[in-house]
């Protein structure tokens, strides 16, 4: 049987087959250890048994992988075979994405660059598990003042001013014990 397949759906729990959908609507029932050999968008030859599944319900199972075409050559666009590496070729839908410059979304207000940055840092924090929920405001406020710190405007120091060489002497208030 010729098919041209659109989806390769896995068994359902506990189920014996998984399908193969074709373009013209009609499905064919896989064994699970020959639907690695599948992909949607190609075009084949398989063997398949007709079996009846209760009164009237006559199915079609494959009984094979994708058979060699005629000739020892492949000339169907498509066919993998049990190779995984390969990616399936895409049927052509006519579906042709719009790109627009500047991923299509209006730029963001200061206000709401300040709440996606504080709501990701209490949310990372909350989700590490080490933060009650009655801790939410501190970090909120913690996340608030680290924004606000990195966003307001720093004076440019000029670049010709010498760095010293050696660090600043401590205060004698900054020793211990001092008083």
């Amino acid at each position: 049987m010729n098919i041209a397949i659109r989806f390769v759906n896995m068994p359902k729990p506990g189920g014996k087959f998984g399908s193969l959908k074709l373009t013209d609507g009609t499905m064919i029932m896989c064994p699970p250890d020959l639907l690695p050999m599948f992909r949607a968008g190609m075009q084949c030859e398989i063997q398949t048994k007709q079996q009846e599944w209760g009164p009237g319900n006559v199915v079609n199972i494959a009984t094979s992988g994708p058979l060699p075409p005629l000739g020892g050559q492949q000339v169907y666009a498509g066919t993998q075979g049990a190779n995984l590496n390969q990616g399936a070729q895409r049927s052509n839908t006519g579906f042709v994405p719009r790109v627009v410059q500047g991923g299509g979304l209006p730029p963001k207000s200061p206000d709401q660059e300040r709440m996606i940055y504080i709501t990701g840092i209490v949310g990372r924090a909350m989700g590490s598990g080490k933060f009650a929920a009655s801790e939410i405001p501190v970090l909120t406020q913690a996340a608030a003042a680290a924004w606000d710190q990195i966003t307001k405007l720093k004076p440019v120091e000029p670049a010709n001013k010498p760095m010293p060489d050696e660090p600043p002497i401590p205060a004698p208030s900054d020793y211990p014990g001092a008083g």
